[in-house]
């Protein structure tokens, strides 16, 4: 039977979420502190964490940049329950990771959806190749940084790369979104860059597509030694004007 791990701190709030979740055939842990979620994680790790923002020793924040910064948690499924529903809030945990953020007060839907998209992420990244595509737009921008935290998770989690160079590649991406946005004029619903990636053992292999422009100031970034790019050191660029593409490639070492 899988595990869940209900951080919250108010003992009624704790009970009625693990309720909601054993609906869905998962045997339920509980933390109140924490301190004493990273515990439990270290002891047996659970398969999905709901964790509060607001704990009375760490806050939400460090427990979930925590268990992103570890190789061995960077794939736990990490579901945000929390009574903050600022904007900042939501953008500042997928930064940090997060896969899931869940407002308070909640219905039962919520939280079942929230496992399910859980469950079709942590699926896709025991595949043995990984591929997805994140669309970048004017819009929306936690949904884009939460796919990129995942994006990031998994690299970190399936590749040698340390974290060091895993936010290399994550600060290389958000240039790219960047220089989107200052080569394109706003066209309402439609993005101005896609992101393809395809993750296996041997390498990390990124497409972005968008406006001829703008790839090419994408691919020339990728030699100015102030840019992110370039410092993600890839080991491939290449340029494709006929599908106004740019794919940058990141080999793995092996022992």
């Amino acid at each position: 039977m899988p595990t869940a791990l209900i951080v919250e701190d108010e003992p009624e709030a704790n009970k009625l979420l693990g309720m909601l979740v054993r609906l869905r055939g998962f045997q339920i842990r509980s933390a109140f502190t924490g301190k004493e979620a990273l515990r439990q994680v270290e002891a047996a790790r659970p398969d999905v964490v709901f964790l509060d923002l607001m704990l009375p020793d760490l806050n939400g924040y460090e427990i979930c940049r925590a268990l992103k910064s570890d190789k061995e948690t960077s794939l736990l499924p990490l579901i945000i329950v929390t009574a903050r529903i600022a904007d900042e809030n939501r953008v500042e945990s997928f930064c940090l990771g997060a896969d899931d953020y869940v407002s308070k007060p909640y219905t039962p839907d919520h939280i079942f959806q929230a496992l399910e998209r859980a469950g079709r992420w942590d699926a896709l990244c025991h595949q043995e190749v990984v591929r997805g595509e994140i669309p970048f737009g004017r819009h929306d921008e936690a949904e884009t940084l939460r796919r990129l935290g995942q994006l990031r998770s998994v690299t970190f989690a399936r590749s040698p790369l340390a974290l060091r160079q895993v936010h290399e590649i994550n600060d290389a991406i958000k240039l790219a979104w960047c220089t989107a946005f200052e080569c394109i004029d706003d066209r309402p619903g439609e993005p101005c860059l896609v992101l393809s990636y395809t993750l296996d053992r041997d390498r990390l292999e990124l497409r972005f597509r968008s406006q001829e422009t703008c790839i090419r100031r994408i691919a020339g970034l990728a030699q100015d030694p102030a840019s992110s790019i370039y410092l993600a050191a890839f080991d491939r660029v290449a340029v494709d004007d006929a599908s106004a593409s740019a794919t940058l490639t990141k080999s793995f070492p092996h022992d």
